[in-house]
């Protein structure tokens, strides 16, 4: 009780000692009035930034979120024997694109799936997000054969904490992922789909990476994206088999068209973007002479996906291409660039 009576009387007398200064008596001397070459004219307030917005995902969220996902797989792809439910649980782990694909290869296999081993992840989390919360990750991913190639994860939260893998995309061999922009806390920053300070907008690359596989070299996107063999690759592709599929009484078509699937992007370093998406491809070949194109079998890349083995009239196939592209900043002069792929027949259709 003493010691709370003593710091209570030193407390009241240092009250008293600056209300005493700060009021001041007639003998004060008075304060001079600032002028505009004084220094205490020049004394501005430097307004605090503002603080960072909290993470709608948290890198330590996204960092255990893909390592359920990662070791799950491994256990469940890899059980023996392949149980439905060891299926079922892995189909829960994705969505989207991903979804279609590893339906596709459960349809085509009695099997377990491929077997890899993955490396530490380069987490992609932005700070700011939409409705969505997402994040991606480039991850080292090296099959049994021991042949690694760098992998482009997205994640998308749907409900509380339901986290699925919604794409995956290799990078091309030789090639390098772009330097991703982090803040001081290691967080990424999104772009919306239609943002204008890159040269395409991420929705718009969507579109016109269909062109390019459409159309090739000559058409509507000529430019805007690199040449390579997943856009007018594509198109040189077509020509080729349009014109061996008419020497065998067939005709050949295959177009490319923009997925259902979300569409995300996050800032590169040098102003640009790094786009994540989805194309679908629907090819058909139909019988237009018969009988001349009456041994026209199912190929064999199609057949584990039929119980048909001979087409009547017409084969359609449709394939999922999941994407990784990057875009250049507003103004720069340069064309969009297809850095990654991964894709396959997710549906056919034989009458």
């Amino acid at each position: 009780m003493r010691g709370h009576g003593r710091r209570g009387l030193l407390s009241l007398a240092l009250a008293v000692l600056i209300g005493a200064s700060a009021c001041g008596g007639g003998d004060a001397s008075p304060k001079p009035t600032p002028t505009a070459g004084s220094p205490v004219a020049t004394v501005a307030s430097t307004p605090s930034p503002p603080p960072s917005p909290v993470p709608q995902v948290t890198l330590t969220e996204a960092g255990r979120v893909l390592a359920g996902i990662i070791s799950a797989d491994a256990v469940l792809g890899a059980a023996t024997p392949h149980l439905d439910a060891d299926r079922k649980n892995i189909l829960e782990q994705t969505r989207d694109g991903q979804e279609a694909l590893t339906a596709a290869a459960f349809s085509s296999s009695a099997g377990a799936l491929p077997h890899y081993t993955w490396g530490a992840p380069d987490l992609l989390v932005p700070r700011v997000q939409g409705s969505a919360p997402w994040f991606a990750a480039i991850v080292r991913r090296e099959d049994m054969a021991g042949k690694a190639r760098s992998a482009v994860l997205t994640v998308i939260r749907q409900g509380v904490d339901d986290w699925r893998l919604s794409s995956t995309s290799l990078l091309d061999v030789g090639t390098r992922a772009p330097a991703i922009v982090k803040d001081a806390d290691g967080y990424a920053t999104a772009l919306g789909e239609e943002d204008t300070t890159v040269e395409i907008s991420p929705r718009l690359m969507v579109p016109l990476h269909a062109t390019s596989a459409e159309e090739g070299a000559e058409g509507f996107a000529a430019g805007l994206i690199e040449e390579g063999p997943h856009t007018t690759g594509y198109a040189d592709e077509i020509a080729r088999k349009r014109k061996a599929a008419k020497d065998k009484c067939l005709g050949y078509d295959s177009i490319f068209a923009a997925s259902d699937y979300p569409v995300h992007a996050l800032r590169t370093a040098d102003g640009g973007a790094l786009v994540l998406y989805a194309l679908i491809r629907t090819t058909t070949q139909t019988i237009k002479i018969d009988p001349c194109a009456s041994d026209f079998t199912i190929p064999p890349n199609v057949a584990k996906l039929t119980s048909d083995s001979f087409v009547r009239e017409e084969l359609r196939t449709v394939e999922t291409q999941l994407y990784v592209s990057t875009v250049p900043a507003k103004n720069s002069g340069g064309p969009a660039k297809v850095i990654g792929y991964l894709g396959g027949i997710t549906k056919v259709t034989v009458s």
